[in-house]
């Protein structure tokens, strides 16, 4: 954990990560209905769609896995069939399954893409996966799982059980389900992956005229589709009261990533043994501004861009489905007036995750990794501390259900009374009165209360994360030059 500034720190920039409210989990269910593996692989995300109910054609739809229960108190093992859901109302619980020729749930795994342990599957168990679904009428049964990759009728993936089957015509069949749980899913396997999320598959809505979206190699990276970041560019100009305006340029680079674990070999003996979901976000930013800002309870805030992608990990033959969003801001703020033309960049790496712990229940965690501070070049002058920065709001779970909610804030707050012209590439600073300046880190959130689909017993309320807050001092002069 280390924050460290490469020059005279900056015109700030924020990262503000909050996420989304999550939906009720169902009630209690049957423990341990999913067999262990041996590992497992991680499967290229599918780039998320708009959210459909239906989609009725079932041509090109990812298949999902379907899990049959076992006896009562031993895990169930994947019944070697798939089907594709091509419609899906969660509200009601009613959705549509193809059944026809959909294939079958084997995979090979990739190498070194995961860590899972568990008990071996058999030949048999082995022989069945590799076989193909067939239409008959008792592919999908009443009380069997049903895992569904992201799909036009469930862009973020679903998990639920069939609580009744009504058969239709053709290869069709329409099921009422309930909720279900990860921990019904997985059973006894145990599994612990970090994956870095192809910036190719995630979805982006351009919030801002012009929005420039394209693909960057990261520093040191290879050629791969892992190496790549997702690359944003606008330039915007935006009113401000009394009719000035404000000329706004921000460059991008992100670096995302999803975290999951899960351990359930302890699950017959009174629940999951442990649990993690999580991001990572890697940045680097610079952007310039240009205006004179008068003081405001608020700062501007100009949303940029929204991204989504739903990254499928591969357990124990079923995808586990993580959903991260994220929302991109430029902000900038004073509390009096100020004229100000800047530049800056930053580069950081923060992440924050939730823990699950039988015996100690949840945690939350927030590593506030690194920020680095590039040269900044500004001329300003007035009265007034003025922050600016950037901004992104995001949300991460599992099949839309878990969130855990943080806000990770770097900043810079420059206070500035007369004029100041700085250049710290080399040249020296000129300044006609006083100008400080402090940069710092804040880190707030929480961990979601319903958060029922792992397996774990609820949360009573939201759990709060630990509080981080750091500042240091920059330089600063206070004379003429």
């Amino acid at each position: 954990m280390s924050i460290r500034s490469r020059a005279l720190p900056a015109l700030a920039t924020g990262l503000l990560l909050t996420a989304t409210g999550c939906a009720a989990s169902a009630p209690a269910a049957e423990p341990a209905l999913a067999a262990a593996a041996l590992s497992t692989e991680t499967a290229p995300a599918p780039t998320p769609t708009a959210p459909s109910s239906t989609d009725t054609s079932g041509a090109a739809t990812p298949t999902a896995a379907v899990a049959s229960p076992a006896a009562s108190g031993k895990p169930a093992a994947g019944t070697g069939k798939t089907v594709a859901l091509v419609a899906y109302d969660p509200a009601s619980g009613r959705a549509t399954l193809h059944t026809g020729n959909t294939g079958s749930t084997g995979r090979t795994p990739a190498p070194g893409a995961s860590r899972t342990t568990g008990a071996p599957q058999s030949p048999s168990a082995t022989a069945s996966a590799s076989a193909s679904a067939s239409a008959a009428p008792d592919t999908v049964r009443t009380g069997q799982l049903i895992a569904s990759p992201p799909t036009p009728a469930a862009p973020r993936g679903a998990l639920f059980a069939v609580t009744g089957v009504q058969k239709t015509d053709g290869d069709r069949v329409e099921v009422t389900t309930r909720p279900a749980e990860v921990a019904e899913l997985l059973g006894a396997t145990a599994t612990e992956q970090h994956k870095a999320i192809d910036v190719h598959g995630i979805h982006v809505q351009p919030l801002v005229k012009d929005l420039k979206v394209g693909f960057t190699t990261r520093p040191g990276g290879g050629n791969g589709s892992a190496s790549a970041q997702l690359s944003l560019d606008a330039s915007t100009s935006v009113p401000l009261p009394g009719g000035a305006k404000a000329d706004l340029a921000a460059g991008i680079r992100l670096d995302p990533s999803v975290d999951f674990s899960y351990d359930g070999r302890g699950i017959l003996k009174g629940g999951i043994e442990k649990a993690r979901v999580g991001f990572g976000l890697g940045a680097h930013a610079d952007w310039k501004v240009s205006a004179t800002l008068a003081a405001s309870p608020n700062p501007l805030r100009v949303p940029l861009a929204k991204l989504s992608a739903s990254p499928v990990l591969t357990v124990a033959g079923f995808p586990v489905v993580v959903n991260l969003d994220l929302t991109c801001y430029l902000t900038v703020g004073a509390d009096g007036k100020v004229t100000v033309e800047a530049e800056q960049d930053l580069d950081g790496a923060w992440s924050v995750h939730a823990d699950y712990a039988k015996g100690k229940g949840w945690t939350t965690t927030a590593d506030p990794g690194t920020t680095t501070v590039g040269p900044v070049r500004a001329k300003l002058s007035g009265d007034a501390a003025l922050r600016t920065g950037l901004t992104a709001e995001a949300s991460v779970g599992l099949y839309n259900t878990v969130g855990v909610a943080a806000g990770i804030e770097p900043y810079l707050r420059t206070r500035v009374a007369g004029s100041v012209s700085l250049d710290t590439t080399g040249k020296p600073p000129h300044v006609e009165g006083s100008w400080t300046n402090t940069a710092g880190l804040d880190i707030n959130g929480r961990l979601y209360s319903q958060i029922k689909i792992l397996g774990t017993p609820l949360l009573k309320a939201d759990l709060p994360l630990p509080a981080f807050h750091r500042e240091w001092p920059l330089p600063s002069l206070s004379t003429t030059h």
